[in-house]
């Protein structure tokens, strides 16, 4: 059985081997859940939103006429 304490401001460390086994991070929310008179506790899962960024790179965006343009030598490229 794994333990925590609950301090006096109602907070609690979670155990190395739960934060493991649920794969947390820092600054993670979790999800809890009543389940007759206990409680389950789950990771919340990522969104889209949490996502973003993650994929920045130092390239400008393109303007639309660029994309158009690659758009069109995407579909040429493809029925040749």
């Amino acid at each position: 059985m794994i333990k925590s304490t609950l301090t006096d401001k109602w907070q609690t460390t979670i155990p190395s081997e739960i934060r493991k086994a649920l794969r947390l991070k820092p600054r993670q929310r979790l999800i809890y859940e009543l389940i007759g008179d206990g409680v389950m506790v789950r990771a919340q899962t990522e969104t889209l939103k949490d996502l973003y960024g993650s994929l920045a790179d130092d390239r400008t965006a393109a303007s639309k006429s660029e994309e158009r343009d690659a758009a069109r030598e995407a579909r040429a490229a493809r029925y040749k």
